[in-house]
């Protein structure tokens, strides 16, 4: 398992590699998928097979008259969870102890809001505020006031799809046709996706020895809004969702905050400020369209009875616009000064090209081997092109005339070329239907490596004994099947970006001399010993059937090791670069999975199976270049908000261990662990002869964890880790005459969520913010009549008694503790499906082959202790080193469907 780089399987469609996995591929076009896990097995498809193959076949056409078929969909969603903020009331009275604690002018400013606006005639600031405090109770108390969540994520979005597909052949050839479109609107106001799938499949037997098939597919995709996740910090929309304060004031009617497109109380932090999400939404215009084509064309011909030639060519374009433009009424363009827009052009061209001889001897009949030699040229050529605008006039066509912004960014553009050649061999051997062998060799060159280590050699080998065709076995009447396999193999990665061992420039401008002169720096070291990321993977399973195949089991076993990991060291600041690419260390995987299929009940008219499965995993660092360990930033939130590494990478511990602070008892200090200084208008605490201020009644309490007096990063340690125990499936199926039942869940055990926005979101010391309902259970200086008793030891002790959360000070600065760390297992009820299918006897009156009608439901249960909106977000900042971090991730929907399955 790579660390840094992509651990995601290679997918293969119908022999061509697909970049982009299974997106845009319709699931009606799927005949069969196969997953590939042993070395030996994943091992002729070279680097890109080192995490595992996934094999998909898309449908042929059928000797026979053409088939006409129809299949649609209709549904809709919901939103599963809403995350608990303050009340009305509860927010109005953290705004009343952030203005009591802040001074006059807020003073005066809170009544403004939520009271009775200051009168010099009324008595004291002071005085007034305390009246004001007395009357929170009556008006907020029963005041809904605005769900922005329920704005935002609160409608009922729909979805649909329909597909056509023609289909036939005859003897020599065979074609599929296929054309569907879909339309998702998504959970969020003013997003969705709608996707064009065209796809065409023919095959042409020209005679014996000649064969030719023949594969073209067209994707356009435009994607209208965005996600959760806008830009980072203070631009992030779940923080406009979560935080924007949810009443207009205190007569106001809050429904105008839904329409209104200024905000009455302008509060600028550091020039960012909150904005009503709908508002945003509406001022933020965000289009992309993907344009995706390939064309794929095979050609088998038989040179000899016993030896065969494949040759493939596969052709592929995917372009990608990227529209962003921010009206007047968006926060970014009242900041900016004006309107502006970017517009971002992605172009990716490349070609695969495949030729293999399949050679197949004649032996003994006890014997068979077949030898395969091949030859793969791949090829990617990616361009970007960013185009940005500003200052636009408030009356404008956004993007459709970039040219009304008259004042033009410099555009930036990029070029990359990945080429990679290889060639291989593989030979299988089976004597017997007993005894098989698999022996392979791969040798991979890419151009992403230095010069002196660009080719990588790559051997795998296998073994497997069909022990239930030896007789003994059969004498025992036991197993209905029986196979034990081991493999063992090395795969390469090559997944690091183009160009990472090479000296790179990049270009800018600058003033000089009153002109404007361009420049070249340095921003990249060479490494020209930059090499293959290499696994090494052994595993051992056995295959088990009982009952004439009526339970079937299948256990892999497995270790796996990846040398020369690809990581970016960090260099001394001095060296005038960040980091350099290098091959610096090893990381080791074991674990087990574990696959069960049962046929409980098999009758003429009812049947139920079930199939489990479940699998565990551990890894642990072996070793590291020049250090026993390093820190990692996730990098979730801006330098200027929190900017402390929060990951430790370590030999002889695990990946995905989270690094903070311990909390230390209740969490927070208490007023009886400190002394009142009148000098200092503070506490001191006991023990300590020093004041200091950020450690106060209601100040997060760390663990100390060097022993060393004092809170340092010293007393950071391993907090939570994001890998999980165990995680699993289980899937029921049902038939009853006509009738179909599914039942689907899946589940993890153990491992930890990184919640930050837990941490962010209960940050309380920015005014007009709501904060998460933890904030209601705050440490608090103001008692029941409003006073602010932070100066009286006994009154703050008294209040404060069941206070389990920081004070709107104490949470001030961020810092990872472990409050933040959240348990991440869950039971989902993933999926269930009813259908009905009508009798053959009925549709063939109406010249139907086939007619289903069926009802599915997604999503309809999570059981989870995790408070953040989903425990199975992967969000990860920072790629591999950084996993489980849950920020602003697409909240999860419940969705409905309805479709109908037709054939002619």
């Amino acid at each position: 398992m790579s660390i840094t780089q992509s651990n995601e399987p290679l997918y293969i469609i119908d022999g061509f590699q697909s970049e982009n996995g299974l997106s845009g591929l319709d699931p009606s076009d799927i005949a069969s998928i196969d997953v590939l896990k042993d070395a030996s097995t994943t091992a002729i498809y070279g680097s890109a097979g080192a995490n595992g193959v996934i094999l998909i076949t898309t449908k042929s056409g059928k000797e026979g008259r053409a088939t006409v078929s129809y299949d649609m969909y209709y549904g809709f969603k919901k939103l599963t969870k809403r995350l608990d903020v303050l009340s009305t009331l509860e927010f109005v009275k953290l705004e009343y102890e952030r203005a009591q604690t802040a001074g006059d002018q807020e003073r005066i400013n809170f009544l403004g809001y939520y009271g009775d606006k200051y009168n010099e005639d009324k008595g004291s600031i002071i005085d007034q505020m305390y009246s004001a405090y007395a009357t929170l109770e009556d008006v907020y108390g029963n005041r809904a006031g605005i769900n922005w969540q329920d704005e935002v994520f609160g409608r009922t979005p729909t979805s649909q799809n329909h597909r056509v597909s023609i289909s036939g052949g005859n003897k020599s050839s065979n074609y599929n046709v296929s054309v569907s479109h879909s339309d998702d609107e998504g959970i969020m106001q003013g997003s969705g996706l709608a996707r064009t799938n065209i796809r065409a499949k023919f095959t042409q037997e020209v005679n014996k020895r000649l064969q030719f098939t023949f594969n073209a597919n067209y994707i356009h995709e435009k994607t209208e809004g965005m996600g959760s996740l806008n830009e980072t910090g203070y631009f992030s929309r779940m923080q406009h969702i979560l935080q924007y304060r949810p009443i207009l004031d205190k007569y106001g009617d809050d429904n105008e905050l839904l329409t209104s497109q200024k905000d009455p109380i302008r509060d600028d932090d550091s020039g960012n400020q909150m904005q009503d999400p709908l508002v945003s939404i509406r001022a933020e215009e965000r289009k992309k369209v993907n344009k995706n084509l390939q064309i794929n064309g095979e050609i088998q011909f038989k040179l000899m009875e016993n030896l065969i030639y494949r040759g493939s060519v596969g052709l592929r374009n995917r372009t990608q616009n990227e529209d962003l433009f921010y009206h007047s009424d968006s926060r970014q363009a009242i900041n900016s000064g004006a309107p502006y827009g970017t517009k971002n052009i992605y172009t990716y061209d490349g070609w695969q090209y495949n030729n293999t001889l399949t050679y197949t001897p004649k032996l003994p009949k006890a014997h068979s081997l077949d030898i395969l030699l091949g030859q793969e040229d791949y090829m990617l050529d990616s361009k970007s092109l960013r185009v940005t605008n500003t200052n636009f006039p408030e009356d404008n066509f956004g993007l459709e005339d970039i040219s009304l912004g008259t004042t033009p960014a410099v555009p930036t553009n990029t070029h990359y070329r990945y080429r990679k050649i290889s060639f291989f061999g593989r030979a299988n051997y089976n004597l017997r239907n007993k005894y098989l062998a698999t022996f392979t060799l791969r040798t991979d060159g890419s151009n992403r490596f230095g010069k002196n280590n660009r080719w990588g050699y790559f051997p795998a080998a296998s073994v497997a004994w069909h022990a239930s065709e030896e007789a003994f076995i059969k004498n025992l009447n036991v197993f209905s099947n029986l196979k034990l396999r081991f493999g063992y193999g090395m795969a390469g990665n090559d997944n690091i970006g183009s160009y990472r061992s090479l000296a790179l420039m990049s270009s800018g401008n600058t003033v000089l001399g009153n002109q404007l002169v361009n420049y070249y720096s340095s921003y990249q070291l060479p490494n020209p010993d930059l090499k293959w990321e290499t696994n090494l993977t052994a595993n051992f399973g056995i295959e088990m059937g009982f009952l004439n195949q009526r339970i079937q089991t299948t256990i892999d076993v497995y270790n796996n090791e990846t040398k020369d990991l690809l990581l970016n060291m960090k260099l001394p600041s001095q060296s005038g670069y960040q980091t350099v690419m290098r091959n610096i260390g090893k990381t080791r995987n074991r674990g087990i999975e574990v696959l069960i299929n049962t046929q409980n009940i098999a009758t003429k008219n009812f049947s139920w199976d079930t199939s489990l499965n479940f699998s565990h995993n551990k890894n642990k660092v072996i070793a590291l270049a020049d250090t026993d360990y390093f820190t990692e930033r996730s990098g979730w939130a801006n330098d200027s908000e929190f900017n402390d590494d929060d990951y430790i990478i370590e030999i002889g511990k695990a990946m995905g261990n989270m690094y903070g602070y311990k909390l230390d008892g209740k969490g927070i200090y208490m007023v009886d662990e400190f002394y009142w200084s009148d000098d200092n208008n503070g506490y001191i605490l006991k023990g300590s002869d020093e004041y200091d201020k950020d450690i106060q009644p209601g100040s997060w309490k760390f663990q100390d964890i060097d022993g060393v007096p004092g809170i340092t990063s010293d007393d950071k340690t391993v907090i939570g880790n994001a890998n999980p125990d165990l995680i699993g499936g289980i899937v029921n199926n049902f038939t009853y005459k006509g009738f179909d039942l599914s039942i689907g869940f899946n589940f993890q055990i153990g491992g930890n969520m990184y919640n930050a926005n837990k941490m962010y979101f209960t940050k309380m010391n920015n005014k007009h913010r709501n904060s998460l309902s933890n904030a209601a259970r705050r440490f608090t200086y103001i008692d029941e009549t409003g006073r602010n008793v932070f100066s009286d030891p006994e009154k703050l002790a008294a209040i404060n008694t069941n206070a389990s959360y920081a004070s709107i000070d104490g949470s001030a600065n961020l810092a990872l503790h472990s409050g933040y760390i959240e348990n991440a297992s869950f039971l989902r009820l993933n999926n269930v499906t009813f259908g009905y299918t009508l009798p053959r006897a009925l549709t063939q009156k109406f010249y139907v082959n086939n007619l289903r009608f069926y009802a599915s439901a997604y999503n309809l249960l999570t059981i989870t202790g995790y408070s953040g909106y989903d425990p199975e977000v992967n969000n990860k900042p920072n790629g591999g080193l950084t996993p489980g971090v849950d920020w602003g991730a697409y909240p999860r929907s419940m969705s409905f469907v309805f479709g109908a399955n037709l054939t002619f």
